[in-house]
């Protein structure tokens, strides 16, 4: 068996490196952005915020962006529960001072029936205050308006002719409308996940239903077909990393940096350092619930030995390995069969000589890279539940405010007044006193996401 010729000038081990910057350059967000998602249950259920952030910290590990996530259960435009639009502003929005804004909205605006001109007329003065107010307080703030995610009338009959999804098409092709003419940013999440359910009810019909599991609220999986709409628009790149070593050399090192090339028994090995860590998947190892609790539950570790088959087909219908996930790896001019590679000591997978002349996308693979990826998401929404436990636990019981559904409620008959005002203070200064610790959070998650020195072994197996 031959051995692959390691060629002289192994220094040059680390040619063509990939100009991070330059990604980081062409992306919408940039370096002391501060960005609040601002909707209804929907963004409530904090999934796609929780993606797009574990994204951004796992591609950019080196860029230094804020995230909050401010969803309330049945809001409208003109606000909810929680309080009307200048409330809800003035509570969710404004004390975090964003420059990025991200609304969705009109799931619960366009009244769960068919087309009614009153109440559309609602939500598009409401929308105008609403913005109005955000241009207002925030000068500069960049608005993307997000159309309505749909509800499902495709793996399900509609519930009246025309379906509601087509009334929800109506607000979304306002919120687009509105959007040029302002010039604000415009984001569709309604059409890529109605074509993923047709493609699964075409394709794998007992998946389609698992998009949006009750027709409104997203599944996990099917929130990642948002945060994907979303992050593409904003143009995030598909590279984690892309290696090609062929001839004993390194002809490509894209956002990455290869050294220490070395052959060995017929095999090869190098240090990889790469810019970027995989973006992990969310519920593609593991079931999450579809509504959260607020506090008490801690993101859960991914179990590789168990895929979630609805995730898994979501995720390959919206091929988002291909779009989010490219983190490839070519050797060429092996003599062998087939190879084992083994990362830090970790065996990855058996490979055949023609799969890694190809290129396999290690984004698929528990490597190391991937568990450190999965910490981040971890670590990303632990503190967002921190941010929902001090804000729906703490701040809105305090100031009186309680979900029609039930919820923390502050129950204060027969206190004095002085004692009423007393709890109200303490319970005021322990939800600033949480949300005080929470930027202290952001450093370690950085931390967390910057690539380490990972050790690569490729050998054949007899």
């Amino acid at each position: 068996m031959c051995r692959i010729v390691v060629l002289a000038m192994l220094a040059m081990a680390g040619l063509l490196p990939f100009n991070s910057a330059r990604a980081a350059s062409s992306f919408f967000l940039h370096d002391g952005d501060r960005v609040c998602f601002y909707g209804d249950s929907i963004t409530e259920q904090r999934f796609y915020p929780v993606a797009v952030e574990t994204y951004v910290l796992t591609r950019f590990p080196n860029l230094k962006v804020d995230f909050v996530d401010s969803g309330v259960g049945a809001d409208r435009v003109t606000g909810g529960w929680s309080g009307n639009t200048s409330l809800r502003l003035k509570h969710d929005v404004y004390p975090f001072k964003p420059n990025v804004v991200t609304i969705m909205l009109a799931m619960n605006d366009a009244g769960g029936k068919p087309f009614n001109q009153h109440l559309f007329a609602i939500y598009k003065s409401g929308y105008e205050h609403l913005v109005a107010a955000l241009q207002k307080h925030l000068p500069g703030v960049r608005i993307v308006i997000i159309g309505p995610s749909p509800y499902d009338d495709f793996s399900l009959k509609p519930r009246f002719p025309g379906g509601y999804n087509s009334v929800l098409q109506r607000y979304d092709q306002f919120d687009k409308q509105f959007a040029a003419a302002h010039h604000f940013y415009y984001v569709d999440f309604n059409a890529p996940m109605v074509a993923i359910i047709k493609k699964l009810q075409a394709t794998q019909p007992q998946f389609a239903s698992q998009v949006i599991p009750g027709r409104v609220h997203p599944s996990a999986a099917g929130q990642l077909i948002m945060a994907a709409a979303l992050l593409k628009y904003w143009a995030a790149p598909a590279t984690v990393s892309k290696v090609t070593i062929a001839g004993g050399t390194v002809t490509l090192a894209d956002n990455t940096h290869i050294s220490n090339l070395q052959a060995a028994d017929g095999g090869v090995s190098w240090t990889q350092h790469d810019h970027a860590l995989p973006f992990p998947m969310l519920s593609l190892h593991e079931v999450w619930p579809q509504f959260p609790p607020v506090n008490g539950w801690q993101a859960p570790k991914p179990n590789f030995k168990f895929i979630n088959a609805p995730a898994a087909a979501i995720i390959h219908a919206d091929h988002l390995y291909r779009h989010l996930d490219q983190e490839i790896l070519k050797v060429q001019g092996l003599s062998a069969k087939h190879y084992m590679l083994s990362i830090n000591g970790q065996n990855i997978g058996t490979f055949s000589a023609a799969a890694l002349t190809q290129g396999i996308n290690l984004a698929r693979y528990r490597t190391p890279m991937l568990l450190q990826a999965y910490h981040v998401l971890a670590m990303v929404w632990n503190r967002t539940q921190a941010r929902f436990y001090a804000w729906r636990d703490v701040q809105l019981p305090i100031e009186g405010y309680t979900p029609p559904w039930g919820g923390p409620d502050l129950i204060l008959t027969g206190v004095s007044p002085a004692a009423r005002k007393h709890i109200r203070t303490d319970g005021e200064e322990l939800a600033r006193a949480i949300y005080s610790a929470l930027p202290a959070m952001l450093p370690p998650e950085r931390e967390a996401a910057k690539p380490l020195d990972d050790h690569y072994e490729l050998m054949p197996v007899k």
